[in-house]
């Protein structure tokens, strides 16, 4: 996606219905559902740009795709059960297009449905309809010839949206705009409240990520050339214990300049300090390769303790969480010196907060006041109750 589209209009669509199953490879699934739910489905409220992708926000996108393909596989096919399912996802890398050698086909817009359904998508039908109807050659024509290898172009992802629009109409079902909601002042308040701090707290990071990329720049002579694409991951909860952490991870994508389209985007990873700005100097900030399928993972003790997926260096040095903790981890030892109450690390505590972070598939995380704004409600007069809204009458 051209990094201005993603980082503005598309940025709230790619976390709420960007998910990757459809009837195109996963990738290209995850650009038509983004492109088509902003179309079709417009916010109501136009918000600042944001360098950052919510983390658990984007957790839980995919999430919600894993289950999503799951119950599509299984309403496709009935001879397939749940275990099935998931084996048939591993053997054709998330390919829903190998479908057609099922045994036992029922209507791929049913299908699509339960999909739609177990993903929590916020218009079930109308992205069944939709997925259905969309299988024009033209648009992977469009993703061929205008992206490439490289970044999709703005007037691609314009057209693209004119013909998955189009695609849409010729379903005959009419696009419902949403509608403010209703809700006390208080309410109303707290949320808008909680956006600013989100916010706030995302561009804290990503000020500190442009430093980190313009320091990598000088000590590798390289020209100013890098721009932040966005940042895709962050882990605030690194070397520290109770509420103190001295350090972040980071993932993020760069671009280069090349003529007028910029490059394929690069990966990078960032070990921040949660300090002071001018103290940042001394950390890690390095490309790193994009894994491949299966490959086992670089392992850090802090981000697999908050469930969250980092792509870590390969050389497994310079940064936080690896060796060193995980030896003190397997011999039973305190991780920090001089610590009363010692924060506890072991593998059970690691699959249970994975599983709860697979487990968040609804709304209601605190990322998601970041996309809201004050066209999104509607204020209503207190009758006397409005405390029942957060149980504590």
């Amino acid at each position: 996606m051209p990094g201005g589209e993603l980082r503005s209009c598309y940025h709230r669509s790619m976390l709420k219905a960007g998910h990757c199953y459809g009837p195109f490879d996963p990738v290209t699934n995850i650009i038509v559902n983004t492109i088509w739910y902003k179309a079709t489905f417009p916010p109501l409220s136009q918000l600042d740009e944001l360098d950052i992708l919510g983390t658990l926000n984007l957790m839980r996108i995919e999430a919600q795709s894993f289950y999503g393909l799951v119950s599509f596989l299984c309403t496709h096919d009935r001879d397939l059960n749940a275990d099935q399912a998931i084996r048939f996802l591993l053997d054709t890398d998330l390919n829903l297009a190998a479908t057609k050698h099922c045994s036992s086909v029922h209507g791929e817009q049913e299908a699509f449905r339960a999909a739609a359904t177990a993903a929590w998508h916020h218009r079930p039908d109308a992205q069944a309809a939709f997925l259905s109807s969309c299988k024009t050659p033209a648009v992977l024509s469009l993703l061929s010839d205008n992206g490439g290898q490289q970044q999709l172009s703005s007037q691609c992802v314009q057209q693209l949206a004119m013909l998955l629009s189009s695609a849409f109409r010729s379903t005959g079902m009419v696009a419902h705009q949403k509608q403010p909601v209703a809700i006390y002042k208080r309410r109303f308040e707290l949320t808008m409240y909680e956006g600013r701090i989100q916010r706030r707290a995302h561009k804290r990071i990503s000020r500190k990520i442009r430093a980190a990329l313009s320091r990598y720049e000088v000590q590798n002579l390289e020209q100013a050339c890098y721009q932040l694409h966005v940042v895709c991951g962050v882990n605030t909860y690194v070397s520290g214990q109770n509420d103190y952490y001295h350090h972040s991870h980071a993932n993020f994508l760069v671009t280069r300049n090349v003529g007028s389209v910029g490059s394929v985007p690069v990966l990078f990873f960032a070990e921040l300090s949660n300090k002071n700005d001018d103290q940042d100097s001394q950390l890690l900030c390095c490309p790193v390769e994009f894994p491949l399928p299966g490959a086992e993972p670089v392992r850090c003790l802090f981000c697999e303790q908050e469930g969250i997926r980092i792509v870590h260096p390969a050389s497994g040095e310079g940064f936080h969480g690896h060796e060193v903790e995980f030896g003190k981890m397997v011999r039973g030892e305190d991780l920090f010196e001089n610590v009363d109450y010692p924060e506890e690390y072991d593998n059970d505590r690691i699959l249970t907060n994975s599983e709860f972070v697979t487990d968040t598939v609804a709304d209601g995380l605190e990322e998601d006041c970041m996309y809201l704004g004050s066209n999104d409600f509607t204020i209503k007069e207190a009758d006397g109750h409005e405390w029942d809204e957060y149980g504590e009458e």
